[in-house]
């Protein structure tokens, strides 16, 4: 019997054991907005992370309850249905407007800057939820920030990816320090909604989009937590500064709204510091920027601020609160303080970017490049011990200030630059591009009659595919070929002017090197695909009488043939002279898709 007793308890799983940082300062434990904030809420406007004193984070239903409190606390609130998830629920979006501008048509009439908070993309990395509710509480409801709603508009989603808020267990997120139970970082469709901007997979991110573009927010707060190793850092941050953005938007950012913000976090006892990667080398680091695949890679595709906020796993599910509400608490004030100067600098990042001419260089990815700026990387002593489980060393941290001096590079040189055309023509077969493009708020122009004539488009060639699907998609490797062709165009495709607001998303799309365009999501990998075929018998004559007529390629499969394997494959050389007659599809391997330099329709 103590045997069985036994050989059951083994059977449980093991017990969460939630990871602890070995570096919180006296600070970070005050947590002095926090706790300032939690002191001075009415009665019954305390959070359950507050209730329970920062053990839990409430379910879905919690935060939806409390934002339509707030709703009814106040004349300038609006709690407005989005979208629905995969599995039905509803998407929120919360509107705070001192005019009442509770649409983005009466919102842009204000001339006020717009500022989305967003949580829970992914829902494990908690903190930015709470810290949301209990700052617009502190606007609407102990109207300590009442202010800032005569100089801007504040946008706000509960949870953007519902779902999986709701898919809890306190097995999630092994690398976190708390809650209790979290929720899971994918949807129910198993989609990862920070990969998803641009492609538009998931029906959260259809509604988001819809969203975004009828808003337009100058600046989008993105709420993350961490993992990595223990540092003595309480947040990372990540904003676009370099050729990513566009130049006066990010004169914004460098000139208005880092340092400040870097300061006054600061001033308030956070450790904060770049996010950053390690591809610089030995003696440097990288700061972070995305691709449009990503929040603020999408913001700056849209030209457009962002802030990715990135507090830190280990530190106490309290602390991490309390950065996501100062940081927060930062970035409103400093726009508030000046709101035109964002404003003025998106409005006219609109109007270049809507007056594109043909051959613009557009910058559409970039590399790390320069010697970059002294930085100092704020780390923790690491000692090793032997794992018995891993069979090797471990490391170990410790509550020691390690701090190593470095350079951070922020620069980026071009890696796709492309020329912009005047647009583009699809062909009105190719629904799935035209929906996205859609879902992007990109213009798009019936042509009315068939099209043909000379146009610049893309072959591509050594084509392969990743081994292993990423997010839901099997992924195309190529090289690009621009070719000028022949094609006709069927009446009813579309035309997309570059002269739009929406260009440098269209060209993000429709450029096929870009890093996240169709062609690389593999939007379009039946066009790699072979759809009719030869048997021997037939061509067999065919391709000996090509080799007969033709000189040149005769020299050339003669040199093919001195590959022993290939001489000795008879499909193979029938298919290599099947690839150079005239039997092959002329359109496989053919972008379909073709850029327009003028219109002649």
């Amino acid at each position: 019997m103590i045997h069985l007793v036994a050989a059951a308890l083994l059977a449980q799983p093991v017990p969460p054991m939630p990871p602890i940082s070995k570096w919180e300062t006296p600070a970070m434990r005050e947590a002095r907005s926090l706790a300032d904030s939690t002191a001075a809420a009415p009665a019954g406007w305390l959070t359950e992370a507050e209730s329970s004193n920062w053990q839990r984070t409430g379910r879905y239903a919690e935060a939806v309850n409390f934002y339509r409190k707030l709703e009814k606390a106040s004349p300038h609130a609006r709690l407005t249905v989005i979208g629905q998830t995969p599995e039905g629920r509803d998407l929120y979006l919360f509107i705070v407007s001192k005019d009442k501008a509770f649409t983005p048509e009466a919102a842009a009439r204000t001339g006020k800057p717009i500022i989305l908070l967003q949580n829970g993309i992914h829902p494990g990395e908690n903190g930015g939820k709470d810290a949301s509710m209990m700052l617009l509480r502190d606007v609407l409801v102990t109207r300590k920030h009442a202010a800032w709603l005569d100089q801007v508009i504040l946008l706000s989603i509960p949870v953007f990816n519902v779902d999986g808020h709701e898919n809890i267990s306190p097995y999630h997120r092994i690398n976190e320090n708390g809650p209790a139970e979290m929720g899971f970082r994918g949807t129910a469709q198993r989609l990862n909604l920070n990969r998803d901007y641009l492609k538009a997979d998931a029906p959260e991110m259809r509604a988001w989009l819809k969203m975004y573009t009828a808003w337009l927010p100058d600046f989008l707060v993105d709420n993350h937590v961490t993992d990595g190793s223990d540092v003595q850092y309480d947040v990372t941050f990540s904003v676009h500064t370099q050729a990513d953005l566009w130049p006066t938007t990010r004169a914004w950012v460098e000139n208005k709204y880092l340092k400040p913000m870097m300061s006054g976090m600061e001033r308030d006892g956070h450790i904060v510091g770049w996010y950053l990667g390690f591809g610089g080398g030995q003696n440097s680091v990288t700061a972070m920027s995305y691709a449009p695949r990503f929040s603020t890679g999408y913001a700056a595709a849209q030209h457009r601020a962002a802030l990715l906020v990135e507090t830190h796993s280990l530190k106490s599910f309290r602390v991490r609160a309390w950065a996501h509400y100062d940081i927060m608490r930062h970035t409103i004030s400093l726009i508030a303080a000046d709101p035109t100067a964002l404003k003025q600098a998106t409005r006219q990042a609109d109007g270049e970017v809507a007056s594109l001419r043909p051959g613009a260089r557009m910058f559409l990815e970039g590399t790390p490049a320069g010697p970059g700026e002294d930085y100092v990387l704020k780390q923790l002593a690491i000692t090793r011990y032997d794992g018995r489980a891993a069979g090797a060393p471990i490391p170990r941290y410790e509550a020691q200030p390690a701090d190593r001096p470095t350079k951070l590079v922020r620069e980026l040189k071009p890696k796709v630059e492309i020329d912009a055309p005047l647009g583009y023509l699809i062909p009105r077969s190719a629904t799935t591009l035209l929906d996205v493009l859609r879902a992007h708020g990109v213009r798009l122009e019936p042509v009315a009659r068939e099209v043909t004539g000379q146009f610049e488009t893309y072959r591509f060639d050594r084509v392969t595919f990743t081994p292993a699907p990423f997010e839901g998609r099997f992924q195309p490797n190529f090289t690009a070929r621009r070719v000028t062709e022949t094609r006709t165009l069927p009446a009813g495709s579309f035309f997309v002017p570059l002269e739009q607001r929406a260009a440098r998303v269209a060209m993000h799309l429709l450029e096929p090197e870009a890093p996240d365009s169709f062609v690389k999501w593999g939007f379009l990998n039946s066009i790699f695909e072979q759809k009719e075929y030869f048997s021997d018998y037939v061509f067999e004559p065919i391709a000996a009488a090509m080799l007969e007529r033709d000189p040149q390629l005769r020299a050339e499969f003669e040199a093919q043939l001195k590959n022993e394997g290939f001489a000795k494959n008879a499909r193979a050389r029938l298919a290599w002279l099947y690839e150079r007659s005239p039997y092959l599809e002329k359109d496989r391997g053919a972008y379909p898709v073709v850029r327009v330099l003028k219109k002649t329709w």
